[in-house]
């Protein structure tokens, strides 16, 4: 007895191969609201400097990904490599920013512009009690000269006070 499945089998999959063909594909959604470019200043390849020490901090390679809703970043000093991923999620009309690094160490910082001022803040628990909670802020303001500084300062307080953390400089590389 001859078995037939194997040709019914090639003609449902030639049959559904030809349905497909005639559907026209669909282009994937893009983030057009404008709210999805006020980062945008970020983009590039950046030598970064400690303000305090005028040292080289790190660099910094920042460009825009899938369908242009996605920031991503991949920083990397002496030794060290880390990035972080950042969109505007129209869900809550926020910016949101999700960090991580060759240490282990995860971050999600939610906010928006402030004037010119990307300001973004996450919640963690405090190195030095676990039970506790600290406040990370990141302060991102486009300088006119085409530099960016990224000003970071935290709270072991829920935001009543603030301590500085770093005050690094963006120059783009030549």
């Amino acid at each position: 007895m001859m078995r037939s499945w194997p040709i019914m089998i090639c003609l449902m999959v030639t049959a559904a191969g030809a349905q497909g063909q005639s559907q026209q594909p669909t282009a994937p959604p893009r983030c057009t609201a404008p709210e999805s470019r006020q980062f945008d200043f970020w983009i590039g390849e950046w030598n970064v400097t400690d303000q305090m020490t005028g040292q080289h901090a790190g660099e910094s390679h920042i460009e825009k990904l899938y369908g242009g809703c996605v920031l991503r970043e991949n920083w990397s000093s002496d030794g060290f490599r880390g990035g972080s991923l950042n969109t505007w999620w129209k869900g809550d009309g926020k910016w949101h920013q999700s960090w991580m690094d060759q240490a282990g160490a995860f971050r999600h910082f939610v906010g928006g512009l402030s004037g010119k001022q990307m300001i973004m803040t996450a919640e963690q628990p405090d190195p030095r009690d676990a039970a506790k909670h600290i406040l990370v802020r990141l302060t991102f303001t486009p300088n006119a000269d085409g530099t960016v500084r990224q000003y970071s300062d935290f709270s072991r307080d829920s935001g009543k006070t603030w301590q500085f953390r770093y005050d690094y400089l963006y120059r783009r590389m030549d």
